[in-house]
């Protein structure tokens, strides 16, 4: 049987810990700051936020201002 694991935090520690995995494969060498850039522009193109997929321009500013800092610290 397989059990769902708690929700801790309401569900902000898969976050962190995904951003901290990111970080450690950078800091491995096992990704590049621009290998995570165009995972994370791939996963904003399919945002939802205003009832469809977004432009480029728009997931490439949520990238750049938001997502990436998040995943990449201060590099």
């Amino acid at each position: 049987m397989v059990e769902k694991l708690a929700r801790l935090g309401h569900g902000e520690i898969e976050g962190l810990v995904l951003q901290a995995l990111v970080r450690q494969l950078v800091a491995k060498g096992v990704l590049s700051p621009d290998d995570v850039r165009s995972l994370l522009f791939e996963a904003a193109r399919r945002l939802d936020l205003v009832g469809g997929e977004l432009t480029k321009k728009a997931a490439h500013t949520i990238v750049e201002e938001d997502l990436a800092p998040a995943f990449l610290g201060g590099e």
